[in-house]
């Protein structure tokens, strides 16, 4: 499954239209289109944002065959991952995830505690 088509059927999962997600990555909906039908790829941290708003992992989106996502740093032309990521991005990710993870339940207690 492509990129494109993993981010089509995340959004009609979520009853999303594409002027939605335009909207939440700061994007025309003619872009966004592109990305679902694969005329063009989203940027890493479009990705990052997409998966954020659509209540995915970005692993969701990235493992599998021949997905390639752009670089937005301009220090590269972009990634290419075939097959399976790279074990250190996976531990990066799942690092970042656990990170998040805590972030979230630290700002849950603060918050309840001052009910």
């Amino acid at each position: 499954m492509t990129l494109g088509e993993k981010l089509k059927k995340a959004r009609i999962n979520k009853n999303f239209t594409q002027e939605y997600l335009a909207e939440m990555l700061n994007v025309s909906q003619k872009t966004y289109s592109n990305f679902e039908n694969d005329k063009s790829k989203p940027g890493f941290s479009q990705v990052e944002e997409m998966a954020t708003v659509l209540d995915m992992s970005v692993l969701d989106f990235l493992s599998g065959d021949n997905v390639t996502i752009n670089s937005t740093n301009g220090d590269h032309s972009g990634f290419i991952y075939q097959n399976q990521l790279p074990e250190k991005l996976i531990e990066q990710y799942e690092e970042r995830i656990k990170e998040l993870k805590e972030q979230v339940d630290y700002w849950k207690s603060r918050s309840q505690g001052s009910k």
